[in-house]
C-alpha cells in the first residue's frame, strides 16, 4: 500500500475516533466523587415488649378466669382478668418475655433469625425464631441470653443480644429488705403503693363510702401476681397454697366502719408477705439476690413498669394518656447521648433528669442516656414528700430567672420548660432555647429596652382567682371521694392536665388534657378549650379574637396569627440585616459577625416568641404557644424589637400601653 493511500486511512481513523470521543457517554467521576457505597445490611434493633395488664389494648397480655363472691346471697360469680409483666431484665419464670425486632431504617430491613441460650436443664424455646415479634418462657431459674439478627437482599446484620435473669418471688418481709435497703424502704412506705391492698379490704382510705372492691382488682394491688399461679412464689401462688380469697363486700364496708374486724389482720401470712405493691413488683424477683447474693435486680426508667397496671384500664389509663403526649413521642433523641450533651440531657433524657434533680449543680453527675421522658422521669417511685410522689414542686430546679411565688405542682414543668438563657446576655450572642413557658408564664423574659412591658393575666392562675389555691372540680386532682386540699396546680398543669374527655367514641379520648399533656389534639385538628370555660366560655379554637390590628395586616385576626404577623415582620427586618435561617442546630440562623445590639436583642425576642422553630407543627412553632400563655407580653416583644430596628408596621396598634 503506498504512502498516499495510508495518509488519507489514517486521518479518516482520527476524524473517526474525534467524533466517538464527541459522542461517548460522560466519563464516570469516581476518582473526582470517590466510589459507589457498597450497600450496607440491615441494622437490627431489639426491644423488650412490656405487657399492659389490659387484655382490650395489649394482644399480649395474659388473661384467665377469676371465680369470686362480692355477696353470699348473691353467691360465686366469673370474670376474666388480664396481667402484664414488666419487661425487666430480672424476670420471674414462667411468665412469658415478649421481643421485637425492627431495622432501624425501615427501607433496608430483613427476615429475623432467634437463637436462645438458656440454662442446661431448661426446656424453653423461642416460640416463632423466624416471626419479628415472638416471645420465649424461662422455665427454670438461671441466665438466659436472646440474640437476633435480619437477613436481607444487602447482607445480614450484626446479631443484637437481651441478656436475662429468671427466678422467684420472696416479699418484703421474708426477704427483709429493710436491712440492707432501709431508707428506700422507709421511703416506699409513706407512699400508697405500700398499703394500696391492705386499705382496700379494710376500706379505710373512704370508708363512709361503699366499697365495690373484688377479685380482680388484686391483680394490680399485689406482687408478683400471676394466673394461673405460675409456681413462682407470687401473690396467686400464695393464695392458691392458703385458700384466701378478697372479702365479701359486706366484710370490706364493716372493718372501713370499725363495725367488723380488720380484714388484713386477719390474713394469713403469707397473703401479707406478698400484698401491696413492693419491691419486686418494680425490680423483679428477689429470691436469688437475698438467698444468694445473686446481681439480679433490674431498674427501669421505662413506662414499661408502671404501664403494667397504670395502663390496665378502666380508671387506670395514665399510661395511656402518655403515649399522646410529646415527651413519650417527642423528647428521646439519639443525639441527646454522651459527654457532650451533658446540658441537654437534663431535661431530653429521664435518667439525665433524674440525676440533674439529685444533683442540680453539678453538670459531671448528670446522666446523658437516650430516654424518653415518662412516668418515673417526674413521679419518684420511692418518696412520697410531694404530692403525686412528684420529683419536684413549690419552686422550679436551677432555672434562668428568679419565680417570685410557690408555682405549686407546675414547678417540675418549669424545671425545663424555660429557655435556658436571661435577656440581658442577648448582646453576647445567646439566645433562648426552644421553650418561654416558664418565663411568659412568670410575666418575665423577653429584652424590653427599658419599657414597661403589659402582661395576660394567665399568670394569676397559681393560688389566685381564677383558680382557688387548691385542685378544684374539673382538674385531674380533683374528685368528690377524694377531695385533695391544699394542692397548688400551678398554671401548667391546671390547664394541659385538665381531665381529659370521657367519651371513649370520641377521637380525641386519651388524646387531651390529663396525662397526655395536650391542649391542640396530635393531628392539629381539634383545640381543647375546656380549661378555658370558667374565663372565656366555650373556647373551640385558640385563635381567639384580638382586639386590635397589631401586626400592620389591615385587619384585626386571631391572636395566633397576630403573633405569627409580626414574626413574619421581625424575620423581615432580620434578614435584611443578614440573618439567614438555618433548618436546624442552635440557633437556627446564622448571625453575623458584625450584627449590632438592636439585630442581637431583635433575634432573641423573636426566639422567646417563635418557640420549637421553624414551621414545627402544632403548637409550639410559629409563636402560637406564645399567644396563648402571654399574648399581651409577646407582642409587646415584638413590637419593641420592630421599633429597635426602624420597621413597625405601618398601621399597628401598639400594644405596648
Amino acid at each position: 500500500m503506498n504512502r498516499k493511500i495510508l495518509v488519507i486511512l489514517a486521518g479518516a481513523a482520527t476524524l473517526i475516533a474525534l467524533i466517538a470521543l464527541i459522542f461517548a457517554p460522560a466519563p464516570q467521576t469516581a476518582s473526582a466523587q470517590g466510589p459507589t457505597p457498597a450497600p450496607q445490611p440491615p441494622v437490627a434493633v431489639l426491644k423488650v415488649v412490656p405487657v399492659w395488664a389490659n387484655a382490650a389494648g395489649d394482644k399480649n397480655a395474659m388473661t384467665a378466669t377469676l371465680t369470686y363472691i362480692t355477696d353470699t346471697k348473691v353467691g360465686p360469680a366469673k370474670t376474666t382478668v388480664a396481667v402484664g409483666a414488666a419487661g425487666l431484665s430480672n424476670t420471674p419464670v414462667n411468665v412469658p418475655v415478649h421481643l421485637a425486632v425492627s431495622a432501624k431504617d425501615p427501607k433496608n430491613t430483613g427476615k429475623p433469625t432467634w437463637s436462645l441460650i438458656k440454662p442446661a436443664d431448661s426446656k424453653a424455646a423461642i416460640k416463632d425464631p423466624a416471626a419479628m415479634e415472638t416471645e420465649f418462657t424461662p422455665d427454670v431459674v438461671g441466665a438466659y441470653m436472646v440474640s437476633v439478627s435480619l437477613k436481607g437482599d444487602t447482607g445480614t446484620s450484626a446479631a443484637r443480644y437481651a441478656f436475662f435473669n429468671a427466678g422467684t418471688f420472696i416479699g418484703m418481709e421474708t426477704g427483709n429488705c429493710k436491712q440492707c435497703h432501709p431508707t428506700k424502704v422507709a421511703e416506699w412506705a409513706k407512699t400508697g403503693h405500700a398499703s394500696i391492698l391492705k386499705d382496700n379490704i379494710d376500706n379505710s382510705r373512704s370508708p363512709t363510702s361503699d366499697s365495690h372492691y373484688t377479685e380482680g382488682c388484686i391483680r394490680c394491688h399485689t406482687t408478683g401476681f400471676f394466673l394461673p399461679a405460675a409456681k413462682n412464689g407470687g401473690f396467686a401462688d400464695a393464695q392458691e397454697k392458703t385458700g384466701w380469697k378478697v372479702p365479701t363486700w359486706e366484710q370490706i364496708n364493716a372493718a372501713g366502719k370499725k363495725t367488723g374486724p380488720s380484714n388484713w389482720d386477719a390474713a394469713p401470712a403469707e397473703i401479707k408477705n406478698m400484698g401491696n405493691i413492693q419491691c419486686e413488683q418494680c425490680h423483679g424477683p428477689a429470691n436469688e439476690h437475698v438467698k444468694n447474693g445473686a446481681n439480679v435486680m433490674a431498674s427501669s426508667m421505662n413506662n414499661g413498669t408502671c404501664n403494667v397496671c397504670h395502663a390496665g384500664g378502666g380508671h387506670h389509663i395514665r399510661g395511656i394518656e402518655i403515649l399522646s403526649s410529646k415527651h413519650t413521642t417527642g423528647t428521646s433523641f439519639e443525639e441527646i447521648t454522651g459527654p457532650a450533651r451533658l446540658a441537654c440531657a437534663r431535661c431530653h433524657s429521664a435518667e439525665g433528669f433524674v440525676s440533674f434533680v439529685a444533683n442540680p449543680k453539678n453538670q459531671a453527675a448528670w446522666k446523658p442516656e437516650e430516654g424518653s421522658i415518662g412516668c418515673a422521669t417526674c413521679h419518684d417511685p420511692h418518696s412520697d414528700a410531694n404530692y403525686a410522689q412528684l420529683r419536684i414542686a413549690g419552686k422550679p430546679v436551677e432555672i434562668p430567672f428568679e419565680v417570685k411565688k410557690d408555682v405549686g405542682l407546675s414547678a417540675i414543668c418549669f424545671t425545663c420548660h424555660n429557655n435556658r438563657g436571661v435577656p440581658e446576655n442577648a448582646v453576647k450572642g445567646s439566645y433562648p432555647h426552644y421553650s418561654s413557658a416558664a418565663e411568659m408564664l412568670s410575666d418575665s423574659g423577653g429584652v424590653t429596652y427599658g419599657a414597661t412591658v403589659p402582661n395576660s393575666p394567665h399568670s394569676m392562675m397559681v393560688g389566685a382567682a381564677p383558680v382557688p389555691n387548691a385542685a378544684t372540680p374539673g382538674t385531674f386532682l380533683w374528685s368528690k371521694s377524694n377531695d385533695k386540699k391544699g394542692n397548688v396546680p400551678g398554671p401548667c398543669v391546671y390547664c394541659h392536665m385538665w381531665a381529659g374527655i370521657t367519651d371513649a367514641k370520641d377521637p380525641n379520648f386519651m388524646k387531651v388534657g390529663d396525662h397526655s399533656f395536650n391542649m391542640v389534639s396530635p393531628d392539629g385538628k381539634f383545640d381543647y378549650g375546656a380549661a378555658c370555660k370558667s374565663c372565656h366560655g366555650e373556647v373551640k379554637d385558640f385563635n381567639l379574637k384580638a382586639k386590635a390590628d397589631y401586626d400592620g395586616s389591615g385587619a384585626a385576626g386571631g391572636v395566633q396569627d397576630e403573633i405569627k404577623g409580626l414574626l413574619n415582620a421581625t424575620w423581615k427586618a432580620l434578614e435584611a440585616k443578614g440573618l439567614k435561617k438555618q433548618e436546624s442546630g442552635y440557633p437556627y440562623a446564622t448571625v453575623p459577625a458584625d450584627a449590632s445590639d438592636s439585630v442581637k436583642q431583635a433575634w432573641y425576642n423573636f426566639r422567646y416568641v417563635y418557640g420549637v422553630m421553624w414551621g414545627a407543627a402544632g403548637p409550639g412553632g410559629e409563636g402560637k404557644a406564645a399567644a396563648i400563655h402571654n399574648f399581651k407580653r409577646s407582642c409587646a416583644l415584638l413590637q419593641l424589637s420592630l421599633k429597635d430596628l426602624g420597621a413597625t408596621p405601618a398601621g399597628a396598634a401598639d400594644c405596648t400601653k
